[in-house]
């Protein structure tokens, strides 16, 4: 996999106001985009937990400590869902 790399310049003054080194800040600014793009559906959760470096499971973790919705499903959605597993149990 072919990788680029992004360089932000940030005064030690913004460090010093975050209490944050740069490695933390790194990480922090990886998961507040990974978020922000998987929110505007930009990213799927798969892609967005490898934004972040972080597993799926971890990275809904995240999503759920922030109070964001893993599952948004309007209701004719939601029960076309659940028809279909209740047809898979029918089967089963």
């Amino acid at each position: 996999m072919s990788t680029e790399t992004i360089t932000l310049e940030i005064s030690q003054d913004l460090l010093a106001a975050l209490k944050m080194g740069v490695q933390d800040l790194s990480q922090n600014l990886r998961l507040l985009a990974a978020i922000t793009f998987y929110q505007e559906k930009k990213l799927s959760l798969g892609k967005a937990a490898e934004l972040a470096n972080l597993n799926r499971l971890n990275f809904m973790d995240a999503l759920a400590a922030r109070g964001i919705v893993i599952f948004d499903y309007d209701e004719s959605a939601l029960l076309t869902e659940l028809e279909g597993i209740a047809q898979l149990s029918d089967h089963g």
